[in-house]
């Protein structure tokens, strides 16, 4: 008896709920707020037009404070021909900055560190000469390093094949002997016994070998000491790069980044 009476609240409620939410109107026919017409207000016309008045105040007189028609869009107006002539003159402003900044890029760009070398003497001042109808005076620095010389106890140049290969098998027999095959080069096709930044260190070991019955090798120089030069464009921008790489140098050398 209870489970059903609860049942029949339970339908009950439901039906309710339905019937407020107005899921029953097509059945019902009635609806659950007398108040609640949408028909009414979709068959209204120009709504727009409805002024609310203020409590006690009649249609004259709020006829005679609202401003007239035509005074509060004269502003309005004005504001809008002084906002279509800023706009129109961003764009343009806008593309003169865009256009200046584009050319200032172009001949700035990143500058980047570059410089040629090493040089000799003679072929350093060439490069020197050369930049100067092309950069800026000044923009450009000649750097000098000085080097140590460099000597090479040495056999050969051997062109016959035949001889150069005795010479390496008789090398090769000699315990303890350490030497190298010079392949490119003034001294190419030779045999190197030693490389030495010092002269005397170089006839010293040529004396040891000459000991050790090798009877016809020389030391020989591979560089003098002095001095090689550098040509260096600390900030050099994207044009002078462009211009920089189009260059012939002395030795096929070319501008590159910078060592340090």
């Amino acid at each position: 008896m209870l489970r059903s009476l609860v049942l029949a609240l339970l339908i009950v409620n439901l039906g309710f709920f339905a019937w407020t939410h107005g899921w029953l109107r097509a059945w019902v026919g009635l609806p659950p707020e007398g108040q609640r017409e949408p028909q009414r207000l979709s068959a209204q016309l120009h709504a727009e037009q409805i002024e609310v008045l203020q409590p006690g105040e009649t249609a004259q007189n709020h006829a005679l404070r609202r401003p007239p028609a035509g005074t509060a869009s004269a502003p309005d107006s004005a504001a809008s021909v002084v906002d279509g002539s800023t706009s129109a003159a961003e764009p343009a402003n806008a593309a003169s900055t865009d256009g200046s900044d584009a050319k200032q890029a172009a001949i700035s760009g990143p500058a980047l560190c570059v410089e040629a070398g090493p040089f000799n003497p003679e072929d350093a001042t060439t490069v020197d000469k050369a930049l100067r109808p092309l950069l800026p005076q000044g923009s450009w620095t000649r750097q000098s390093i000085a080097i140590g010389g460099q000597w090479m106890v040495y056999m050969g140049p051997y062109t016959d094949e035949d001889l150069y290969d005795r010479k390496l098998t008789e090398l090769k027999r000699i315990k303890g002997l350490n030497f190298d095959e010079v392949r490119g080069g003034t001294y190419a096709r030779g045999l190197s016994l030693g490389r030495f930044t010092s002269e005397a260190d170089a006839e010293a070991r040529l004396a040891s070998l000459k000991q050790r019955g090798i009877r016809t090798a020389r030391v020989v120089t591979i560089r003098q000491a002095g001095q090689v030069h550098y040509l260096r464009i600390a900030q050099a921008n994207e044009s002078m790069q462009v211009t920089l790489s189009g260059l012939k140098l002395p030795q096929g050398k070319s501008f590159t980044a910078c060592r340090s």
